[in-house]
């Protein structure tokens, strides 16, 4: 069966409106004032990255940054924009680590990478935004990694994962992106392992978050530098 091509420049497009229509619906459910909200618009990133790749990426990263321009656009919405960046390309990313077919969750193995990958990327997005926040600008915000965990957790298992399995149906069978050769030449058995570490070293900083000690913060920030390290690994 064909399946459907959709251009670059009109998956950024569809990403992109997609994101900043569901952002600014959403303004109103406030969590933390000035920060976040309860945002089921935080579906799209995996799903985007999955589908789309780089596009999805940078589209969702564009299409956070316009959103936060009606009423929260601040200096800490880079951190909003390097987030929901991660939050896309590297679920994409990891994919690939897994799995050598286009991304589909019509089976248990590949569903379970879907929840896997999901988990990290969440983790990531608020290790650079709460931590980046803490770290970099110098304050702390309570329960601000927890929200934006959830966000990327709940929201793409609840709604994205359906959309997902119909968008990648024999009825519509969307083209996927398709992986892109790695820059840094590692084995995949090895990146698989990394991840593990990855995610270890992610939620030893989640953890620190939520206790939100002030003598946690240097620890914080020795154990983001491997963490950094790790992220540019696998996204490159």
């Amino acid at each position: 069966m064909r399946q459907l091509e959709i251009g670059t420049g009109k998956q950024f497009a569809l990403v992109f409106l997609a994101f900043v229509f569901l952002g600014i619906c959403f303004k109103v459910m406030v969590l933390v004032e000035g920060f976040t909200e309860i945002r089921p618009v935080n579906a799209i990133p995996v799903l985007a990255g999955l589908l789309f790749g780089p596009a999805g990426a940078w589209a969702c990263a564009f299409g956070n940054l316009a959103a936060d321009c009606f009423g929260t656009l601040q200096p800490t919405s880079s951190l909003g924009f390097l987030g929901n960046f991660v939050g896309a390309y590297l679920p994409y990313r990891m994919w690939y680590l897994y799995r050598q077919e286009a991304p589909h969750v019509h089976t248990a193995a590949n569903l379970l990478i879907y929840v896997w990958i999901t988990f990290v990327a969440a983790l990531a997005a608020a290790w650079l935004i709460a931590g980046g926040i803490w770290y970099l600008f110098g304050f702390h915000v309570e329960n601000l990694a927890l929200y934006i965990f959830l966000n990327d957790l709940v929201f793409p298992l609840i709604f994205g994962l359906p959309v997902f399995i119909v968008l990648t149906s024999d009825s519509i069978r969307i083209a996927c992106s398709g992986e892109r050769r790695s820059l840094i030449p590692i084995s995949r058995q090895w990146k698989r392992r990394l991840c593990c570490v990855y995610a270890l070293l992610l939620a030893l900083i989640f953890a620190l978050l939520l206790a939100g000690e002030p003598e946690y913060v240097l620890p914080g920030k020795v154990l983001s530098v491997p963490v950094l390290l790790l992220t540019l690994i696998l996204l490159l």
